[in-house]
């Protein structure tokens, strides 16, 4: 009876220092992942590409969480920085808009900042802000379109969707005019989206909206998947179509409804591509 209370006892207390680390300490740090892609065997360029997403400004998450995110982000030096959507919990319960675009400016890229609408960006009155919001710190907000920039030896195209659970999603709009001859590079919110862009010549798509489960359990996967993020969760995932297009969902930055977070560290990704 003794061992098994000693077990009991043992179970417990691990249980209380798992729930004080992930409510406390593990929402509060900050990784870079860094992931080298190579987007074409005969490359002869390299693009640094910095994304960061599902910051979910609130309750969970601050403005000066944000700007150590910030700090990050300029120390990789980036060429192209990009947003993946969700930049407020809940807009109508936030009472620092005034200040986001303040922080964000602050972001530094060499050749552009990209964003696209996630759906807590039209949620509880955000839609009347996240444009002005993103514009004001210098992002090119994208909705159902492509921006191109164009390179010495190459062009990339930037390509922006825009929710498909509360915003005006069109892969048609989307993927006008594409061209198999750029790079192309998919900006989506939901990463479940893939599907319907495999068969165009995509080579990158960025997501985020899964925050990775935000609870990841050790060969088990995320503890309650997000709708239009159950298949495709966190990391990279390769597709055997045209482009071999690759996938990344990224964990992102702040929380949703609960403080928690276990194996997934808030993050931002820098992508050194070589094309």
């Amino acid at each position: 009876m003794k061992v098994i209370g000693k077990i009991i006892s043992g179970f417990t207390i691990l249980s209380f220092m798992l729930i004080i680390y992930a409510t406390y300490i593990e929402r509060t740090l900050l990784t870079v992942k860094k992931e080298d892609m190579v987007l074409n065997d005969n490359w002869k360029t390299e693009l640094k590409v910095v994304q960061f997403t599902d910051t979910q400004l609130g309750e969970f998450y601050d403005l000066d969480e944000l700007g150590r995110a910030v700090e990050k982000i300029n120390g990789e030096n980036p060429d192209i920085v990009v947003f993946t959507g969700d930049l407020i919990d809940n807009a109508s319960q936030y009472d620092s808009l005034d200040k986001i675009s303040t922080v964000l400016s602050n972001i530094e890229a060499n050749y552009g900042k990209y964003a696209v609408y996630g759906n807590h960006d039209y949620g509880g009155g955000a839609v009347n802000y996240y444009e002005d919001i993103m514009n004001e710190a210098g992002f090119k907000v994208l909705k159902n379109e492509n921006d191109r920039i164009e390179f010495d030896n190459f062009n990339l195209n930037i390509l922006g969707a825009d929710d498909a659970l509360i915003g005006n999603y069109s892969p048609e709009d989307t993927v006008m005019n594409i061209n198999s001859k750029d790079v192309n590079i998919l900006l989506l919110h939901e990463p479940d989206l893939i599907r319907d862009f495999l068969d165009y010549p995509i080579n990158l798509t960025l997501s985020g909206h899964s925050h990775g489960g935000q609870v990841y359990i050790p060969f088990y996967g995320p503890l309650k998947k997000t709708y239009l993020a159950e298949t495709y969760t966190k990391g990279i995932y390769k597709f055997d179509n045209e482009k071999n297009t690759k996938l990344y969902v990224n964990s992102g930055l702040g929380n949703t409804k609960f403080p928690f977070r276990f194996f997934n560290v808030p993050q931002i990704t820098v992508f050194n591509l070589k094309i």
